[in-house]
């Protein structure tokens, strides 16, 4: 409950302090305290007035002068929201300006702008517009009741985020909101896809990570005695904390780039990243290239723009994806020149929308079936109802259906159907065996010459041993002897050795071992995957008159089973029943909780904005995710 005592705001203060047991409270410094919870509630208590910084997460505190956010993510500003709405006066990054005061222009764009989405940045941003008295950069200075706190642009777990020094009771006192979590972790890194130079978003794996670098070492300058990071402990030793979270990145970095994709299509951005992220005088210990079949491949096998095509002995051909105009015009060149005298059939490596955009449109043209195995099903038939990089418009239409290791004999050509979660995790292989012994396997983008294509984490490239990339390279062991390699972005077929594969299995588990030192979570999982909490479908349209059922799907990456809760935050404009949830998930597993939602008969026409609070012991998240309910008349 709010305490509202009468008196002295001193004794409001201290009363709050004394009694409220339930918050965990901190004392810092005599006048400075940190409420603990899903985020770190900072008071600076002077004069009988107070300052926050970043919030009240245990909703006690009656009033605050002023309020002080580091950065837009809901996931932390919704501690700061009461204290707005008493009379706060809010501070806010300028560089975020537009998330914290036009939340909802953003939010009524989310419906067309979230696909063909390669800008691959957040959507974690206030669900409503925040009042913002005043917007403060890198240089810029607040004076509080003889405290001045000075202003550091420290982008890293936002691009303009900022962090907050302030000498308090002879301590200099570093707010840094995400940008470090307790002694040298983080929350994740899935929040640092960015753009990088001539990298775009969607290619950028992590690439904040090196402005992150650069924002420790500038708070490290400033030689603070304390860091009161947004989430997680409070930190007495800075200098070392961030000297351990640098070189546990850059060993990261390092391990990423030795088997990057990045290689094959752009050695010169490997140098950029090593520059940007990795320590000077180190680089990453690439993998050596594997064997290129540039001359002679195999007679039947075709490479056209991103797509490929298997022609058999009698001219008729068989599609591996269909994306771009240019693959499109490609087969239908072929088939006017006669080369090709049929298509008979079209297979999707995965939904990205350059390799499903012009789906239909070429089944259609040849009147031929297309494939994809049962894990794909639901993305290709319903790319609307997910929160993905590189979504279609376009639903795959009349899709035939395939079980994973299923076979089918087409023409001389014998067809084994894989799900193959590489690249993406909604992802698909398969291989082309002919008659006489040749064999290719079309692995869509998952894997080229010098390695593996994760470079966009927003694809859900989950790192245990029976998952993601572990789970491919079991199974191009059990390929054919012989049997080539087609990436739908490389034109000449290809093989790895054993050496190669063995190669890339032990820089995964490296992987995983840096990770875990990374993260403070049980599973590292829950570090590189966003969406282990989604909301399905992430938008739907209903009428005023009709209820809308929203499933919030999480899964548990951990080892052990445990129990989640889930909360609705459904906003002014909607109505939800059973707003708190939980249960049981097992170790490994999925589970579903529903939640029946109504637009209020007062809320005009357009997007609404629901989102959720999701969590285990040990492990909770306000605002988390969202879906989209799309209001009509």
């Amino acid at each position: 409950m709010r305490i509202n005592y009468p008196g002295s705001k001193i004794f409001l203060f201290t009363l709050m302090f004394l009694f409220v047991q339930c918050s965990d409270i901190e004392k810092v410094t005599y006048s400075l305290k940190v409420i603990k919870g899903t985020v770190n509630g900072a008071f600076i208590e002077k004069n009988g007035k107070f300052l926050s910084i970043y919030g009240d997460p245990a909703d006690k505190m009656s009033e605050a002068e002023m309020v002080l956010f580091t950065h837009f993510r809901r996931d932390v500003t919704w501690a700061g929201e009461k204290l707005l709405e008493s009379g706060s006066k809010g501070v806010a990054p300028k560089g975020e300006r537009i998330y914290f005061i036009s939340a909802d222009s953003v939010i009524d764009k989310l419906p067309v702008s979230r696909f063909h989405d390669y800008y691959c940045q957040t959507t974690k941003f206030p669900d409503k517009p925040y009042k913002i008295n005043r917007f403060v950069s890198g240089g810029d200075m607040i004076s509080w009741e003889g405290i001045d706190m000075k202003v550091l642009s420290t982008p890293g777990y936002t691009r303009n985020a900022v962090s907050y020094i302030a000498s308090i009771d002879g301590k200099k006192v570093a707010f840094t909101g995400d940008l470090i979590y307790g002694d040298g972790q983080l929350i994740d890194i899935y929040s640092m896809q960015d753009s990088f130079k001539e990298i775009g978003g969607y290619h950028g794996y992590a690439t904040r990570l090196g402005n992150l670098i650069s924002s420790l070492q500038l708070v490290k300058s400033e030689e603070p005695d304390i860091i009161i990071p947004a989430r997680g402990p409070v930190i007495y030793s800075p200098s070392s904390a961030i000297d351990d979270l640098t070189e546990r990145i850059r060993k990261i970095y390092a391990n990423y780039l030795s088997i990057s994709a990045y290689r094959w299509y752009f050695p010169e951005r490997m140098v950029d990243l090593e520059q940007h992220i990795l320590e000077r005088g180190r680089k990453a210990e690439p993998m050596e290239y594997s064997e290129i079949i540039r001359d002679n491949p195999p007679v039947w096998y075709r490479h056209i723009s991103n797509s490929n095509l298997v022609i058999a002995d009698d001219s008729s051909a068989f599609l591996i994806d269909c994306g771009t105009k240019d693959a499109f015009e490609g087969v239908t060149d072929l088939f006017k020149s006669g080369r090709i005298k049929s298509v008979d059939g079209i297979f999707i490596t995965h939904y990205h929308d350059d390799h499903t955009d012009l789906i239909n449109d070429a089944a259609e043209k040849y009147d031929c079936p297309v494939y994809a195995t049962e894990e794909l099903k639901d993305i290709l038939q319903n790319p609307g109802a997910y929160r993905l990089p590189c979504l279609t418009t376009y639903p795959v239409k009349n899709l035939t259906v395939k079980k994973d290791g299923e076979k089918m004999i087409w023409k001389d050509f014998e067809l084994s159907f894989y799900f193959f979660p590489g690249q993406t995790i909604y992802h698909d292989a398969v291989l082309f065996a002919k008659k006489g012994g040749e064999s290719i396997f079309f692995i869509g983008d998952s894997f080229t010459p010098s390695g593996i294509d994760d470079y966009c984490l927003l694809n859900r490239n989950l790192l245990h041993e029976d998952e993601g990339f572990f789970y491919c390279l079991d199974i191009l062991e059990k390929m054919p002897e012989g049997t080539l390699l087609a990436n739908q972005h490389v034109e000449p077929p290809f093989a790895f050795s054993a050496q190669q594969i063995d190669f890339i299995r032990l820089k995964l588990r490296e992987r995983n071992e840096l990770f875990r030192e990374l993260f403070p979570w049980d599973d590292i999982n829950f570090g590189i995957d966003e969406q282990w909490a989604i909301a399905y479908p992430y938008v739907q349209n209903t009428c005023k008159d009709s209820l809308a059922t929203i499933n919030v799907e999480l899964t548990n990456h951990s080892g052990i089973k445990r129990v989640f809760n889930v909360s609705a935050n459904p906003g002014e404009d909607l109505l939800c029943s059973d707003k708190d949830l939980s249960g049981t998930i097992e170790a490994g597993q999925t589970r579903s909780f529903s939640f029946n939602v109504e637009v209020k008969d007062k809320a005009l026409p357009g997007a609404k904005i629901i989102t959720f609070d999701v969590g285990t012991h040990g492990m909770e998240f306000r605002k988390f995710c969202e879906a989209l309910i799309i209001a009509e008349n």
